[in-house]
């Protein structure tokens, strides 16, 4: 994990990891004049113009590589956390539709890792799925569970 310590950096790890299009980048150079900008000015531009997130800004300058999607769903930030899970909104990424996806935290998520995590992992996907079946005003709208190898996560309605 490099530091990034330059406009150039940062606008290549955004890049790296699809939280924004070259055309969106090229749009943030022209507002500047140039690219040659300072961090700081480029992350304010950045963010005035909802390209990125403190959330996703705090990820990449960290040098993290993921996290920033879940299946289509692209993660602008962190609502809540527990024990076993965290709750994140997000935006799909073809709609613009606003969700909250709860994702099973990664200690649970390997079945390798412990002998109680496939049970976990398993009440995890129950708990969507029976979830996704309830209709009703007070009821939080599940519209997908999703288990793909040591990613678990439920998209709901924010």
């Amino acid at each position: 994990m490099a530091k990034i310590t330059s406009a150039e950096q940062l606008a290549q790890s955004a890049l790296d990891v699809n939280i924004v299009t070259e055309s969106q980048l090229q749009s943030v150079w022209g507002e500047l004049g140039t690219r040659n900008v300072s961090l700081a000015d480029f992350q304010q531009a950045l963010l005035r113009r909802d390209l990125l997130t403190n959330y996703q800004l705090d990820r990449l300058l960290r040098g993290l590589r993921t996290g920033f999607f879940y299946g289509d769903y692209k993660v602008l930030y962190n609502v809540g956390s527990g024990t076993f899970a965290r709750v994140f909104r997000t935006k799909h990424r073809k709609t613009g539709e606003l969700f909250a996806v709860k994702v099973l935290r990664s200690r649970f998520s390997n079945p390798k890792a412990d002998p109680k995590n496939p049970e976990t992992i398993d009440a995890f996907r129950r708990e969507g799925e029976l979830g996704a079946t309830l209709q009703h005003p007070n009821i939080v709208q599940i519209h997908e569970v999703v288990s793909r190898a040591t990613t678990h996560y439920i998209v709901m309605d924010f």
